[in-house]
């Protein structure tokens, strides 16, 4: 606890991460960070409209949670280019976790348990950057951010897919949702369908067209703009109406245990998945602009950004993909960007949401559902089977565990099989049995490398991964089956531990008991190259006593000399430098 409390205060001493780039701003910078930040700010007003939406809190809790947390985030965040605030993906997570608890909730009580989940998010991400736990999101693999993606976006889909239509929504479920539709096509309200396909159209077109060009922002303006002209409310399209928009107070949530309890799981999951695809993200614009970023500073800048929004009755936030991509497309070069495109989105929540009481509702419904299919990642998933099938697979089931298990499920599940299928390939590694090629150094893979002849007498046997319960067994079987389909009578076996990095208690006590049963028949077990922790292991297991000191060799070469000067005959490579000594 005290080394805890001890870097913890260097923390504090260092000061924030932003305030540390602010010393070394640059003034030729400021043009491109504010032409992007105008740009972010633009794309942040539909977005974060339609994500509070899909969480289920009032449309402006959006846009304050976009300023507070791009805000928080550029104090305390690793990254230059990362954009925090609402994000498709954890709005889904939070609407998922919230969904089970609204009923019977007013919109003040559901609004207290979004801003309670944010205060869990931030609590167990500033947990997880105090603990230095960033090595957490290793776990998770690219195939289960690839599933995981794709299992998020089609959620998503299926969660408009009823406004598009303009029907109501019931399900909570994609298959729900997507039944709920397909069974209710006949009540389809044809305007709202055509305005929304009309929105797509051109937002795809916009995105293809002029991808710079913010394309939800100037939907907004045009559908705003028919639907107060048009009165499109009264064909029966629904607008959204008048706008609560005064800013939030700073309070904490109610903190019941119940609400806990239901919701901690659900907080536990999103810190994770926000931490790994926020630092995937970070990563990635960090190595094209050759700076380190800090993966446990990535947990302190989520936990800043979402404990900011648990005390301004916000939800949860994140890092943004699209975001973040105009950003850097947009030059630019610091998190000033984030603190002046928060300042463009609160001038627009303060004075300007009056502007949007005539926007559709369906306009949001398909800003939502085109970044949705713009997160679909399907040539990923192909690129994974054209290298690796399982990888694939891995994916295509963590997306299926998403949509029918859940998210947090689906992710559990798919670690848990990724984890197996690690086991199962350390419980049967690659191995080989070595040997000598005329006119090359080394020793190498008799079935893979053309010419190599063994020794007569000698079995070099090179197992390509760590020694531990799971093939312990599969080692001395290869072992007896090595032996007994020799040409020639083998009086030396010879195990290359060059990959061995590690063994356990039970590996170790089935070399020893591979050592007896070569000992009856006559048959020398040695072993060569073992690395420095496997000396160790040896050494605290009596292996290396049993076996005998002369027997355990510095490199594949020096067992064959000591094997042909044991033998008396004469080795096959004139001029061979004398063996090292054997390893102690």
């Amino acid at each position: 606890m005290s080394d805890l409390a001890a870097r913890t205060w260097r923390a504090v001493r260092r000061g924030p991460p932003g305030l540390r780039q602010a010393r070394d701003y640059q003034r030729r910078w400021f043009r491109e960070d504010l032409l992007s930040s105008l740009t972010i700010g633009a794309m942040l007003i539909p977005q974060g409209l339609a994500y509070a939406q899909l969480v289920g809190v009032r449309p402006a809790a959006g846009l304050y949670a976009g300023v507070v947390g791009m805000v928080a985030y550029a104090l305390f965040g690793p990254s230059r280019h990362l954009i925090i605030g609402p994000e498709a993906g954890a709005a889904i997570l939070s609407a998922a976790a919230l969904a089970p608890m609204a009923a019977g909730a007013d919109a003040a009580r559901y609004a207290s348990l979004a801003a309670l989940l944010a205060l869990l998010v931030g609590g167990l991400s500033l947990l997880g950057g105090l603990l230095k736990l960033g090595a957490l999101a290793d776990f998770l693999s690219k195939p289960i951010l690839i599933g995981y993606i794709n299992g998020a976006a089609l959620i998503i889909i299926g969660s408009q897919l009823a406004r598009l239509f303009g029907l109501e929504r019931h399900a909570d479920t994609f298959t729900g949702q997507v039944h709920e539709v397909a069974t209710h096509l006949r009540q389809t309200h044809i305007p709202t369908l055509l305005l929304g396909l009309g929105v797509i159209t051109l937002l795809v077109l916009l995105r293809r067209l002029l991808p710079k060009a913010p394309g939800p922002l100037i939907l907004v303006v045009l559908t705003t703009a028919a639907g107060a002209l048009f009165q499109l409310e009264h064909g029966g399209i629904k607008v959204v109406g008048p706008l609560a928009a005064e800013p939030p107070t700073p309070s904490l949530p109610s903190l019941r245990f119940d609400d806990v309890r239901a919701l901690l799981p659900a907080a536990f999951s999103l810190a994770l998945v926000n931490y790994a695809s926020s630092v995937l993200t970070g990563r990635l614009y960090a190595d094209r602009f050759r700076y380190r970023l800090d993966s446990n500073q990535e947990f302190l800048g989520q936990a800043a950004a979402n404990l900011a929004n648990a005390f301004s009755q916000g939800f949860p936030v994140t890092g943004s993909d699209s975001r973040t991509a105009v950003n850097v497309s947009m030059g630019g070069r610091t998190q000033l960007v984030g603190v002046l495109a928060s300042g463009v989105v609160l001038v627009f929540a303060l004075f300007l949401t009056p502007l949007l009481r005539d926007l559709p509702m369906v306009t949001l419904g398909a800003i939502v559902f085109v970044a949705a299919v713009y997160l679909l990642q399907v040539q990923a998933i192909i690129d994974l089977w054209r290298v690796r099938r399982v990888e694939a697979v891995l994916a295509c089931v963590t997306m299926v565990g998403v949509l029918v298990l859940g998210i947090l499920q689906g992710i559990l599940v798919a670690v848990a099989l990724a984890l197996a299928d690690l086991i199962r390939r350390a419980a049967r590694p690659h191995d080989a049995v070595l040997g000598q090629r005329e006119g090359m150094p080394g020793y190498h893979d008799i079935e893979r490398a053309e010419n190599t002849e063994t020794v007569p007498g000698l079995v070099i046997y090179r197992f390509d991964a760590p020694l531990f319960f799971a093939n312990a067994r599969h080692l001395r079987e290869q072992a007896r089956s090595l032996i007994s389909s020799a040409e020639a009578p083998v009086r030396w076996f010879i195990i290359d531990t060059s990959a061995v990095f590690d063994m356990d208690v039970t590996a170790a006590e089935g070399l020893e008991k591979l050592r007896r049963e070569f000992e009856d028949e006559g048959v020398v077990l040695g072993i060569a190259e073992p690395r420095a922790p496997l000396r160790v292991l040896l050494r605290r297991t009596g292996l290396l006593e049993r076996l005998g000191p002369q027997n355990v060799h510095a490199t594949v070469g020096a067992a064959v000399h000591h094997f042909l000067k044991d033998a008396g005959a004469r080795h096959p490579r004139a001029g061979e430098p004398p063996a090292p000594p054997p390893v102690h």
